[in-house]
């Protein structure tokens, strides 16, 4: 931690020269509004989803959800794959702060947004170049228009995040309970200001996608975990908007489809007894993301040959699905598969291709 100047501190925790830089400037009556939010927020939620869609980072942990999210997404989701860009400004209204578990309250604050605002963040989104057609719409706040958009943001929660909700709430819960010693460095100092607030102003700079500065001008500032929140804390890029700071929870280095699903299937025990130990090893490997056939021989230190028997039987059985990769066979689990383990709640898209290229051979 920076030493206390007379005029402000830098609360820098780590070498930021010629990075860009967050900065957070706090008044000493910004610590007393200083809230910690315990769960995560819908709408950012669906927010840093669709930025997890598009920039294909995190596959051991994302790959599989991302893939049949992909494979489900409705077209009306169009208009949202259009305003959130797999890298940058996405339209701030899109993720109003107002508390609870519901979407339907995030979505009603969304389609209550001022037109004047809305029109300025879609000319922040799109720039000088001209955005979809159907956003002329959205910053007349066409009724058609806003209702198409208030029935995307309510689908694709359906179809993206609600399946997993009460997994995303865990780990965010974690996350918040565990802030001092796991969220980022920045974010962790926040939390030991709190205990005993400095007097005098204080910057607090974090690693971000830009330049930008956040003066709390006394209004606090709201901490919230983030599930989908990968690669450092975020906030809104409008300074007039309630200050608040996004920050990542941490992830094991699993499918979190697989993670989630824990406990809901078969026992184990039921499961080697009904298909035999190899093969119920073979299912259970390909439970957490793709493998090619000498991939499962070398998890599971059986012959190629071994495995590839194995993987033939249960994809006759509709639980493994196979696809040859040049000179490999990639074999991933079905609808069928992850239902049988417990790791799908619902039946509907295709199957899952998260390639693993570290066992392709």
């Amino acid at each position: 931690m920076g030493r206390l100047s007379h005029a402000r501190s830098n609360l820098s925790a780590y070498a930021h020269r010629g990075k860009q830089l967050l900065r957070i400037n706090f008044l000493p009556s910004d610590w007393e509004r200083l809230r910690f939010v315990t769960k995560p927020d819908p709408m950012w939620e669906i927010l840093l989803s669709l930025y997890m869609l598009g920039e294909a980072s995190d596959e051991q942990v994302f790959g599989q959800w991302r893939q049949r999210v992909l494979s489900r997404i409705a077209p009306e989701n169009r208009m949202l794959l259009d305003l959130v860009p797999p890298k940058g400004y996405s339209p701030d209204f899109l993720s109003p702060l107002v508390g609870g578990q519901d979407p339907e309250d995030g979505i009603d604050a969304v389609l209550n947004t001022p037109r004047q605002r809305i029109a300025e963040d879609l000319d922040r989104r799109f720039g000088a170049r001209a955005g979809p057609p159907w956003t002329a719409g959205l910053a007349r706040k066409d009724v058609t228009t806003m209702r198409t958009l208030g029935g995307s943001i309510r689908t694709y929660f359906n179809t993206a995040v609600r399946p997993y909700w009460s997994y995303i709430s865990q780990v965010a819960a974690d996350g918040a309970a565990s802030i001092r010693t796991t969220a980022p460095r920045p974010v962790a100092e926040i939390t030991r200001l709190k205990d005993r607030p400095p007097r005098r102003p204080v910057t607090l700079e974090l690693p971000y996608n830009r330049d930008q500065e956040m003066h709390l001008r006394g209004r606090g500032l709201t901490l919230v975990p983030a599930f989908f929140c990968v690669n450092g804390p975020l906030t809104y890029r409008d300074p007039s908007l309630p200050p608040v700071l996004l920050y990542p929870v941490g992830h094991e280095p699993i499918s979190f489809l697989a993670r989630a699903a824990r406990g809901t299937g078969p026992p184990e025990d039921v499961l080697r007894r009904l298909l035999g130990g190899t093969r119920a090893s073979v299912l259970l490997t390909l439970s957490d993301r793709v493998h090619s056939t000498s991939g499962i021989a070398r998890t599971l230190g059986i012959s190629v040959a071994s495995a590839s028997e194995h993987a033939s039987l249960l994809r006759a059985a509709r639980l493994v699905d196979s696809e040859r990769y040049g000179n490999t066979v990639q074999h991933w689990l079905t609808p069928l598969g992850l239902e049988f383990l417990g790791q799908s709640s619902d039946r509907a898209g295709a199957a899952e291709r998260t390639h693993d290229k570290g066992s392709v051979h």
